[in-house]
């Protein structure tokens, strides 16, 4: 499998127990030490319940969201073991439109995974 930063080879060790299984690495070990994760919560007040929002990162890094895909796995079993009764979004940029967007849909308490953020006024009424 090649990475989808910098298309090199991503090497993992292979040995009988995980011979066959699929490979979920999509990022290598150079480009995830380049690129680091900085994984933070943010609970927002939204109109009928709250936005619990999980970042994978703080900063904007022009890369193919693709590569940290398999960062996702804990959310998703966060998600199914402790807040079925919310709804789960999973995009790749949060953005001020975004924000505007969830609050005036009105869907009670959302769970919502983003990759990065692009806020512009943080701190200030939507």
């Amino acid at each position: 499998m090649l990475c989808q930063v910098c298309r090199k080879k991503v090497r993992t060790d292979k040995n009988i127990f995980n011979l066959f299984s699929p490979e979920t690495h999509h990022i290598c070990e150079y480009c995830c030490q380049k690129y680091p994760l900085l994984l933070r919560i943010d609970v927002l007040p939204i109109e009928e319940g709250i936005l619990l929002v999980h970042l994978l990162s703080s900063r904007h890094y022009s890369l193919n969201p693709i590569a940290f895909m398999s960062f996702l796995k804990p959310y998703y079993i966060d998600f199914l073991k402790h807040h079925q009764g919310k709804v789960l979004l999973v995009f790749d940029i949060l953005d001020d439109n975004t924000l505007a967007l969830l609050d005036s849909l009105k869907f009670g308490d959302i769970y919502f995974v983003s990759l990065y953020e692009n806020i512009e006024g943080k701190g200030e009424k939507l």
